[in-house]
């Protein structure tokens, strides 16, 4: 008798572990996506920063080509972002004046096909009178913000990257 009723007590038993089993399976399962969906956020965000950079790089070797030309003040270029520059230098003539917007137009171009709403500027630094800062910023990040009188905008979700230059 005593196993009859044992056996009775035991009914159910293994489907309660089984349950249990799948709820922890499913809170392991959500954890993964969870840590798959970040690694995927900040890999666009490692994207677009190494974008940003060869951006840069590019603006400043070509203020090292053309150094009788001012890329400073202004907005990079006044218009449409990503527009493709209106005239081109690569098979004409150009003066040094002309190769410079001809530069920010191509550079803008870059910025806004390379980076979501992307933009470029270039401006005395702030922070450092004697030194050019080359911006380029990204998505709601306006290139102003970037820097101030302290420094680098170093904020957690600041989307620039600013390079400083010797001119």
């Amino acid at each position: 008798m005593k196993q009859t009723t044992f056996a009775k007590r035991q009914h159910g038993i293994g489907l309660i572990e089984v349950v249990v089993a799948l709820l922890v399976f499913s809170i392991a399962v959500l954890g993964f996506a969870g840590l798959q969906a970040r690694a995927l956020t900040q890999n666009n965000d490692a994207n677009f920063r190494v974008a940003a950079v060869l951006i840069a790089q590019d603006a400043v070797e070509r203020m090292m080509i053309n150094p009788e030309a001012d890329y400073t003040g202004g907005t990079w270029p006044a218009g449409t972002l990503g527009a493709a520059p209106a005239t081109t230098c690569i098979t004409g003539a150009c003066n040094s004046a002309a190769l410079a917007t001809w530069d920010r137009g191509n550079l803008a171009w870059q910025a806004a096909n390379y980076l979501p709403n992307g933009r470029i500027m270039v401006e005395q630094c702030k922070f450092n009178a004697g030194m050019s800062c080359v911006i380029v910023s990204w998505e709601e990040q306006a290139p102003g913000a970037c820097t101030t009188n302290g420094g680098v905008n170093t904020d957690s979700g600041s989307k620039c990257f600013v390079l400083e230059v010797s001119r």
